[in-house]
């Protein structure tokens, strides 16, 4: 997969509006199906208590980043979103996301950084306007560089 076939705009899309999420302070809504909430790697604290919670895969996000329709299986032409729950995050708070193929390799990686202090989603999202070669992909998030938890995803 190319790395020219993955959306780089969507990080200052995202950025824009991950740092108003950020700030939210209201306690999250259920995700959907909580089976597709599979984090790997236990939610690291990191300065000021900042945590990783709840990455989940969707084919679509809300208007505050948390997930729309949770899904861990997705066709060639689909949009994939991760949606995460930030909790305590200081100002300056880097999230990363990074995209890993069906080949085991990182074909892109995401970043934003936050602006505000607080809890709330933040969501990344990658397309192939080719569409996706059929197998398993896995999205790492890092939270200041450390990481904070990831995700799989089918394409069939």
């Amino acid at each position: 997969m190319k790395r020219t076939t993955v959306v780089y705009l969507v990080a200052l899309i995202a950025l824009s509006m991950s740092f108003a999420a950020c700030a939210k302070k209201e306690q999250p809504a259920a995700s959907a199906d909580p089976s597709m909430t599979r984090p790997t790697i236990p939610p690291m604290n990191a300065q000021g208590g900042a945590r990783v919670e709840r990455v989940t895969t969707a084919k679509s996000v809300n208007p505050d980043d948390s997930p729309g329709e949770a899904a861990a299986a997705f066709a060639k032409g689909d949009t994939v979103y991760v949606s995460l729950w930030t909790a305590n995050a200081p100002v300056g708070t880097e999230l990363r996301a990074r995209w890993i193929g069906t080949d085991g390799k990182q074909f892109n990686e995401d970043r934003i950084v936050t602006d505000t202090a607080g809890d709330g989603y933040t969501s990344f999202y990658a397309r192939n306007r080719n569409g996706w070669a059929v197998g398993n992909y896995r999205v790492e998030i890092l939270l200041n560089g450390q990481p904070a938890g990831s995700v799989a995803f089918v394409v069939s």
